[in-house]
């Protein structure tokens, strides 16, 4: 189980996706980012 009390879905990860493909992100690159609902605590 995860700190947010259950296993994730898609729909969680998707906002993720769109933030690091707008233009606003442009100067990310090269980052793990964890979308894990904080499973690696």
């Amino acid at each position: 189980m995860t700190a947010l009390g259950r296993a994730g879905l898609p729909e969680d990860i998707g906002p993720m996706i769109a933030s690091l493909l707008s233009e606003d992100n442009r100067w990310v690159n090269a980052q793990r980012i964890e979308v894990s609902g904080g499973m690696a605590i």
